[in-house]
């Protein structure tokens, strides 16, 4: 099961922050169905969790071309979701930076295959340049997005890709992980002073609560119900594939010039 770690770090240059920071997220991942996938399976979770693999294995694969010898860097990554997207032997080269130790101590058992540090996911510290950076579901938890897109830039080969989900954030509102919640505008804003294009945007879900409640109830207490659950949810996840402005989540494709 993948799900993708989050880093709330307020300043990047205080070592004490992003200390504190990591505590945090050992402590949360103690709960490895934080996110609830496991538990709702059926429910909304572990549709949005399925889709957004289906999404990505299709972008990845077929989209961007990637093959074994394309150099991925996944920002908070977690266990990694490209664990999920590759086979071992089919996978690109995959450098993973996650702050939680108890993570990695975890994903390095799931993936050997792929390469983990722990860092700082606003301003990592690593040397070289990727083809792809991929950070799933890690911006809306960092205090200065411009920051971080700023140093992510910076570790992108030019003609490189920049691929990041994260929710709409007017379908969302502030926790205490998601801290900085953007809307489309302001994304391609900060990107575009990088000269960093979006090429593609790609909606993932349409916002109805009540609905996804209602739903969740009737997956987790009538096993019975799970495949109907399923569907429903399945188009639910797809109604915005191509309306990503209506889209609770947004998978934003983008092009460093």
């Amino acid at each position: 099961m993948i799900l993708k770690s989050f880093f709330m770090i307020k300043n990047s240059n205080n070592k004490e922050y992003f200390l504190e920071n990591q505590r945090f997220y050992d402590r949360l991942f103690e709960d490895e169905d934080h996110y609830g996938v496991k538990e709702y399976w059926h429910g909304w979770a572990g549709n949005f969790h399925r889709h957004r693999i289906k999404i990505l294995r299709n972008l990845f694969v077929n989209i961007l071309k990637c093959r074994k010898e394309a150099q991925i860097l996944d920002i908070g990554s977690n266990v990694s979701m490209f664990g999920e997207l590759f086979k071992p032997d089919d996978c690109p080269k995959i450098t993973a930076l996650e702050i939680s130790i108890t993570v990695i101590e975890k994903a390095k058992k799931i993936s050997p295959h792929i390469k983990f540090i722990v860092g700082d996911a606003q301003a990592p510290e690593l040397e070289g340049k990727w083809d792809i950076l991929f950070a799933g579901e890690i911006i809306e938890h960092l205090s200065n997005p411009q920051e971080a897109l700023s140093n992510w830039s910076n570790l992108l080969k030019q003609g490189g890709y920049l691929v990041i989900s994260t929710p709409n954030r007017y379908f969302s509102r502030k926790t205490k992980e998601h801290i900085s919640l953007l809307t489309i505008k302001e994304t391609k804003e900060m990107l575009c002073k990088l000269d960093i294009k979006v090429v593609k945007m790609i909606g993932i879900d349409l916002f109805v609560p009540f609905f996804d409640r209602l739903f969740n109830a009737i997956a987790k207490h009538i096993p019975k119900s799970s495949l109907i659950c399923d569907i429903i949810f399945q188009a639910k996840m797809k109604s915005t594939f191509k309306f990503p402005w209506l889209g609770r989540n947004i998978i934003y494709v983008a092009r460093k010039s």
